[in-house]
């Protein structure tokens, strides 16, 4: 009471909310579906309401009005109510479950959430609905309606949970409306009320208003509605089928339009339209071009229809008549499954050869009566064909020349035009003939139509046929229809004021959110600006690295090249031509690393595990580096505790990168002292051992402060770094993540000044060591080989040329793929070198069009590409490539390659 001015003002909201409690209650039950379920309970808001104000002081009158509410209602005088047991027990159990509903939702509110009307916090809106207002609500739903099915002999237990459903969802907008409409006009004394009450009031009367109207016209209007909307549903359906049926006979007619227009039909003309009506119509089993032959010129299309198939196709199907002409299959869509039925004669079918003698008489398509069709020794369902004639000027008069025909799906049809809702809504038959058993019905065959249904019947004609339609409206869907959309109505009322309380109860809050919201954004762009600056730092200078980088070997290429022009010394121009190759092979080494770096991002690079010998590679290793080692003065080891056989399973290649950079860089930065390779060999598990790999220096070290970025892709340790050693800081980036591609780690220990020693821990397992075949290509005579070359580039075709002759080959050059596939079907070549980007025919589509008459033992094809990305050598494959030689070509690579295919041609 301490929240009222006085008193006096207490006990007059007191009395007020008691009687309210009773009249309101009496008023609502006229908005009742029937005598036991009322759509909308205000009392159960100010039960609510009152019970947070007054907390256990208000359970005394509450229990009571709610006792007098019931008891009017289930007895015809208050005066007798003491005498009727069943009613005073029934409504002592009702008002039980009131006044327990309305004193947990008040413990909430009181000791949770809070003030409904200034919630401190905006998930307390979301509770307050969900808990207090929904799930609270069950409590006095089902007391009640156990104290109806116990003592109200009028009450039928058929419906019990349905009921219990619309007792909740009318508490439940009871406690929705009722709460915040009082709680605003409550005189309250603290200053809580900072906002005005007004928007409160005219919302909770708007829905107040709202949920009451429309549950009255609803209920008025529901059961004639229902009947209007199953006689809606027949024309839609009557419709839908037209259309459906309709759409068939544009499909066919559109097929044979498209035929008429072209003079010589083709293959590919055909598919090309067949297939766009195939994908827009699912229904469509299959679109067939059926011409007219006459029967002394059947040889002539055998042999027509053979090249156009690229096999030997014979004609099915005698003439029912001797005068008859054929009517044979042509083109079919989709050809999958539907081969055998090309070359056959429709008109050996009388089923068939009656509709197609009536479409002669007219234009329009003709369709066949229901048929079960047979694919592959198995009934797909009934279906019927539409035959559209497609006709010739000949001599000033019209004759057919074929039919476009199509093989339509009955249930696909049907099941499209008639909608899942529909189906439930009728039993449905559709006859050809009323005295024939329905080709189709959506309910089991052991079924009878019900019985007592309003039955509605409709015609369907198209294309010469007739279907009966009869439909019967599903005693199901008249007794559930009332009880369903009365259910979507609750729920729809209750859904929509909760959403529109939310946004009520958010209004309050508002402008503290937009706030911390502002200062939320303002930090969040503050940080992307600093991620933006640092992104825009580490862009350009990897810019100017890259373009250092790259600029170097370029202008060791273009000077040299230069001074090769003037020079005729051979011993300067070898000189020359070495630098050349040297620094291409630096550009091409960069240019690597950005492909790696790039397949790591996009995680296209693949790990292989494939048997190695781990000694060779450090033999490897040990060969690039001893004599670089011994040019700057410092001292090159290895240190190895592995036996003389370590052979492993796992990338090598890999492997063998991330040593490259480990021990490249080592070298670079060490100007004095030694680089040391140290690896260590533990068996970690059964067939499996863990490799220590250490490469320590006694270089320029790193500052400890840099150890985190330097594995980053374009960082080094500083921009001094870049100018004074080079580098574009992509080969720790590129170790790193292909360490992580194999489950292995790299790991740091440097000090500046004192070196730095860079570790690879990767677990290998073990195998026997392998003994590769050994190929002998000494006296091989590759001169022998008679070699195409499909190159369209000028100056690549100067290139291979020149290689080619220094083998003692002469080949023979085309410019693109269309010239090679002619000449080797004119000319016997021992190769074929193929480009695979040319214009007019690229080398793919080249090397498929061989393969049709030149397997690869006949002819080996080597891909001549620059396309080195390991899809690309497997599409390369899968084309019909022996093997793939990647640009910028090796001569060495291309003698290995040679010599292969010279010993299979000696042999």
């Amino acid at each position: 009471m301490k929240n009222f001015n006085s008193k006096y003002h207490s006990i007059i909201f007191y009395t007020l909310f008691v009687l309210a409690y009773f009249f309101v209650g009496i008023t609502l039950t006229k908005l009742a579906f029937n005598s036991q379920t009322i759509p909308i309970w205000l009392p159960a808001g100010i039960a609510l309401v009152g019970c947070y104000i007054w907390w256990w002081r208000f359970i005394p009158p509450l229990f009571i009005a709610a006792m007098a509410f019931n008891l009017n209602i289930f007895d015809s005088s208050l005066h007798e109510m003491v005498l009727i047991g069943s009613s005073f027990n029934e409504a002592m159990y009702i008002a039980f479950g009131v006044v327990i509903q309305a004193i947990v939702g008040a413990a909430l509110l009181k000791c949770w959430l809070g003030h409904p009307l200034h919630f401190k916090k905006r998930k307390n809106i979301v509770y307050f609905i969900v808990v207090v207002a929904i799930l609270v609500s069950l409590i006095s739903a089902n007391l009640g309606v156990f104290a109806l099915s116990q003592f109200n002999s009028a009450y039928t237990v058929n419906n019990h949970w349905q009921n219990v459903i619309y007792w909740w969802l009318g508490d439940t907008l009871g406690v929705l409306i009722a709460t915040p409409f009082l709680l605003s006009l409550l005189p309250l004394k603290s200053n809580q009320h900072s906002i005005s009450a007004l928007p409160t009031i005219a919302v909770c009367s708007v829905l107040f208003i709202s949920v009451a109207v429309t549950t009255q016209l609803y209920e008025q209007e529901n059961r004639k509605n229902t009947i209007k909307i199953a006689e809606r549903e027949v024309h839609v359906i009557e419709n839908s089928l037209y259309r459906y049926t309709n759409r068939s006979i544009i499909a066919v007619q559109s097929l044979a339009s498209q035929v008429q227009s072209s003079s010589t039909l083709s293959q590919q003309d055909f598919y090309s339209y067949a297939e766009q009506l195939l994908e827009q119509h699912s229904f469509i089993k299959t679109l067939s071009w059926n011409e007219k032959i006459p029967q002394d010129k059947h040889q002539d299309f055998i042999k027509e229809i053979s090249s156009i198939y690229h096999s030997s196709i014979e004609i099915v199907g005698e003439p029912l008549e001797k005068d008859d002409p054929l009517m044979i299959v042509k083109y079919i869509a989709p050809f999958s499954g539907n081969q055998k039925v090309i070359g056959f004669n429709i008109l050996s079918n009388s089923d068939l050869k009656g509709p197609l003698l009536k479409s002669n008489t007219g234009h329009l398509p003709v369709g066949t009566k229901i048929i079960q069709l047979l694919t592959q020794s198995k009934v797909s369902g009934p279906t019927y064909l539409l035959f559209a004639p497609v006709y010739s000027q000949n001599e000033n008069r019209e004759t057919v020349k074929g039919y476009a025909t199509g093989v339509f799906l009955i249930h696909s049809i049907i099941e499209q035009a008639i909608s899942k809702q529909q189906s439930e809504m009728f039993s449905i038959d559709i006859y050809e003939d009323i005295n024939k058993p329905p080709f189709y019905n959506n309910y089991a065959e052991n079924l009878d139509l019900p019985k007592g249904s309003r039955i509605m019947s409709f015609n369907i004609n198209f294309g010469g046929q007739q279907w009966i339609v009869k439909l019967a409206l599903k005693e199901s869907f008249l007794a559930q229809h009332n009880n369903q959309f009365t259910l979507l109505l609750l729920v729809l009322q209750v859904a929509v004021c909760s959403l529109i309380l939310m946004v009520l109860f958010l209004f309050n809050q508002q402008q503290i959110e937009l706030t911390r919201q502002v200062t939320e954004r303002t930090h969040s762009l503050v940080q992307a600006k600093k991620q933006s600056d640092l992104a825009n730092q580490a862009k350009s200078q990897f810019l100017a690295n890259m373009s250092h980088e790259i600029r170097t070997p370029l202008n060791a290429v273009i000077g040299f090249s230069s001074l090769a022009r003037k020079d005729d010394s051979a011993a300067t121009l070898i000189g020359y031509l070495d630098k050349i190759n040297s620094s291409s092979k630096s550009l091409l080494g960069l240019i690597n690393d950005i492909l790696d770096i790039s397949k790591i991002e996009s995680q296209r690079l693949v790990i292989e595990y494939i048997p190695f010998d781990f000694n060779a590679l450090i033999q490897r290793i040990n060969n690039m580096f001893e004599q670089s080692a011994s040019n700057k003065g410092i001292d090159w080891k290895i240190n190895s505790s592995l036996q003389g056989n370590a052979w492993f399973i796992g990338d090598s290649m890999r492997i063998e990168q991330i040593l490259l950079n480990l021990c490249s860089n080592a070298i670079k930065f060490t100007s004095k002292g030694s680089v040391t390779v140290n690896i260590e060999a533990k068996l970690s598990a059964p067939n499996k051992t863990q490799l220590t790999i250490s490469v320590i220096d006694t270089g320029i070290g790193i500052k400890e402060s840099q150890h985190k970025n330097l594995f980053n892709a374009f960082t080094q340790a500083d921009s001094s770094t870049s100018r004074q050693f080079g580098g574009t800081g992509l080969g720790l980036a590129i170790a790193k993540e292909l360490s992580q591609l194999m489950d292995a780690e790299i790991t740091l220990q440097s000090e500046l000044n004192k070196g730095s020693t860079f570790t690879l821990s990767i677990e290998l397992a073990t195998t026997a060591p392998q003994a590769p075949p050994v190929v002998e290509y000494t006296n091989i005579n590759i001169a022998c080989l008679k070699i195409l070359v499909a190159e369209d580039n000028p100056v690549n075709q100067m290139v291979i040329k020149a290689m080619l002759s220094s083998l003692g080959i002469v080949p023979h050059l085309v410019e693109n793929g269309e010239m090679a596939v002619d000449i080797v079907k004119q000319q016997n070549f021992d190769l074929v070198l193929m480009d695979c980007q040319m214009p007019v025919m690229d080398g793919y589509r080249a090397t498929a069009l061989i393969r049709q008459f030149k397997t690869d033992k006949e002819l080996p094809i080597i891909a001549l590409t620059a396309d080195v990305m390991p899809e690309d050598k497997a599409h390369a494959q899968a084309v019909g490539f022996n093997q793939h030689l990647a640009k910028p070509l090796e001569l060495s690579k291309l003698s290995e390659c040679l010599a292969q295919y010279a010993v299979v041609n000696e042999q």
